[in-house]
């Protein structure tokens, strides 16, 4: 090819090489007014995305990129219920166990409740323990133990109702059982065998290298968010997408931290999410096992005031995508739908 030639056809390679990723995150970031997002995109075990867009600090114009740390919000139960069936292939532990064993002083009407109906949100319990205050540090027994004046939702087993204050209860007992806060028996067997070593608890008083800020909209104008000074076992994690490229590779390949079949134990459907007839949607152990478009999908939202995030698996095709977001009202969800539309189309 001539020199000629070449510089013609420099401005048409360059449009070529642009990648419509960023084309779709961009334009929906701009229409869900996101400040900051990280994605990563990987398919057949590859990380054909993994980067940062927009900003993890508005005041301070600093970058997301794929090492900057975001808050999970619910994202987080997996790694509960995957620490629960660790406890459970060492021996300390049966997801048959009822509540009562390790909530000795609980309501009689608690007695039905087992591990599994906690990790499935088939308990019954409200949705949140009453003590719970967004600008209080308290120990997970209280906000449990606030909730044993309250009555059963539903008779326990018989139907779905998303349910935080089963997932304090579930931290707890990874606590009992382990002898270690849970959150260090989670760093130890599922971070550190993972390889990820920038995964936190969201201690909001503690110096996190790249820690995004949480922000928000008042009418138009971005403000802070609402900063969260209470941990919450239901979304007590922040992470990277470097790191939940790892955590993924672990899910996988099903090589380290669990047996194979207790890895398929998450993912197996225990309840239908809704009464609907067209809803396919099932829960199985913090993971939601639906279809998109006719394509089998394990995912699970979440959501922290200031954050939302997702994290989408089409396991069938080898693909995933990561999305964790630095904005309140942003829908990562929808933008993994469009970018998994994007995927599917494009040939390999």
């Amino acid at each position: 090819m001539n020199k000629l030639l070449l510089l013609l056809l420099l401005p048409s390679i360059t449009f070529a090489q642009i990648d419509s990723t960023d084309i779709i995150v961009k334009q929906m970031m701009d229409k869900q007014k996101i400040v900051g997002l990280s994605l990563a995109v990987i398919k057949n075990g590859k990380a054909v995305t993994n980067k940062g867009y927009g900003l993890a600090n508005a005041e301070l114009n600093v970058p997301v990129n794929a090492e900057t740390v975001i808050r999970l919000g619910s994202v987080s139960k997996q790694f509960f219920t995957t620490a629960i069936l660790k406890l459970m292939e060492e021996g300390k532990l049966t997801i048959g166990d009822s509540v009562h064993k390790f909530f000795p002083d609980a309501p009689e009407t608690w007695r039905p409740i087992t591990i599994k109906h906690l990790m499935s949100h088939t308990s019954g319990l409200q949705r949140e323990g009453p003590a719970y205050d967004n600008f209080k540090m308290l120990p997970d027994i209280d906000i449990i133990r606030s909730a044993y004046s309250l009555p059963l939702a539903f008779k326990t087993g018989e139907k779905y109702q998303y349910c935080n204050v089963a997932y304090y209860m579930l931290a707890d007992i990874i606590t009992q059982v382990s002898g270690k806060p849970w959150q260090d028996y989670m760093h130890d067997k599922l971070f550190v065998p993972a390889g990820m070593h920038h995964t936190y608890l969201t201690d909001f008083y503690r110096i996190i290298p790249n820690r995004s800020q949480g922000y928000m909209h008042d009418n138009d104008t971005l403000i802070n968010a609402t900063a969260m000074f209470a941990i919450r076992p239901s979304g007590g994690f922040l992470s990277t997408s470097t790191d939940m490229v790892k955590w993924d590779k672990a899910l996988r390949e099903k090589k380290i931290i669990l047996r194979k079949e207790n890895w398929e134990k998450l993912w197996q459907p225990v309840i239908k999410t809704s009464d609907k007839a067209e809803e396919k949607a099932y829960y199985g152990f913090g993971w939601v096992i639906d279809e998109y478009k006719g394509r089998k999908l394990i995912a699970h939202n979440g959501a922290n005031i200031g954050f939302r995030s997702t994290y989408t698996r089409f396991v069938n095709d080898g693909l995933s995508i990561i999305i964790l977001t630095n904005t309140d009202e942003a829908n990562p969800r929808a933008i993994a739908d469009a970018l998994a539309d994007y995927y599917f189309r494009k040939k390999d």
